[in-house]
C-alpha cells in the first residue's frame, strides 16, 4: 500500500463555467470534497501541475491527505476526474471523504504478471485482462493494485473473480465466475490453424478439374 499523497485546496469563491474556465486558464483544477459525516461539501482549486502528475499515474486506489481552506485536513480518495478527451488537460476533481472504520468501494486497477512466460501467449495467443475490479474495504486497506499471475495461462486457460486472492479485510464485489484474464486466439492462430485442416486453393481446384473431366468423359 503506497503512502498518501498530500495536496493543498485553496479556497475557491465563485462556481460555473465561466469562472471554471478561468481558474483552469490561470494553471488550476476546480475540485470539490464531499462524503459521509461532513456538514457540507467544500469547493476548491488545485494546482494544475500537481494534478497532472497525480493523474499520470495510479490514481484510482490512492489515497490523499487534502488539506482545506480552513486548514484542516481530510483522508481522501479522487472518486472521479474530468479531462478533456482532446488535450488530456484536467477539468475538475471530485474528492469522497474517508472515515476510519467505515468500509468504502472502489476500483482497484488490475496487473497481469508473468506475461512473457505465459505457454499462450509464446504460441500467438492474445492476453486480454480486465482493467479493473470493485472491492470493498476499509480506508486504511485499500491495496494499491490487484496483481494476477497469468504465467500458466495456455491458449483458452482463463482466469476468474472466484480464483484470486487478495488481502485479509479486502472483498471482490465482482461476480465468481467473471473472467479477470485470458488468453484468447489470435487471428492469425486462427487462420494457420485453417490452412492446416483445409486443402490448398490449387488441390481442390484439381480435384475439381478431374471430377468435372470424367463427368465429361460419362457424357461421351
Amino acid at each position: 500500500m503506497s503512502e498518501r499523497v498530500t495536496l493543498v485546496m485553496e479556497p475557491r469563491e465563485k462556481t460555473g463555467k465561466g469562472e471554471n474556465g478561468r481558474l483552469r486558464r490561470a494553471g488550476y483544477v476546480p475540485c470539490i470534497l464531499y462524503g459521509p459525516e461532513l456538514e457540507k461539501n467544500v469547493q476548491g482549486k488545485l494546482k494544475m501541475k500537481d494534478v497532472e502528475r497525480i493523474l499520470a499515474g495510479r490514481w484510482e486506489s490512492q489515497r490523499f491527505t487534502v488539506t482545506l481552506p480552513d486548514g484542516e485536513q481530510e483522508m481522501c480518495l479522487i472518486r472521479e476526474a474530468q479531462v478533456n478527451p482532446l488535450t488530456d488537460q484536467p477539468l475538475h476533481i471530485d474528492f469522497l471523504r474517508l472515515v476510519k472504520g467505515r468500509k468504502i468501494n472502489v476500483n482497484i486497477p488490475v496487473e497481469a504478471v508473468g506475461r512473457e512466460s505465459s505457454p499462450g501467449v509464446k504460441d500467438g495467443g492474445v492476453l486480454e485482462v480486465v482493467h479493473e475490479l470493485e472491492v470493498q474495504t476499509l480506508p486504511m486497506n485499500i491495496p494499491d493494485v490487484i496483481e494476477v499471475d497469468v504465467s500458466g495461462l495456455g491458449v483458452g486457460d482463463a482466469i476468474h473473480v472466484s480464483d484470486l486472492k487478495l488481502p485479509e479485510g479486502v472483498e471482490l464485489l465482482a461476480d465468481p465466475e467473471e473472467i479477470v484474464a485470458v488468453v484468447a486466439t489470435s487471428r492469425g492462430v486462427e487462420e494457420a490453424a485453417g490452412a492446416e485442416e483445409q486443402p490448398a486453393a490449387a488441390d481442390v481446384e484439381v480435384v475439381a478439374k478431374g471430377k468435372a473431366a470424367k463427368e465429361e468423359e460419362g457424357a461421351e
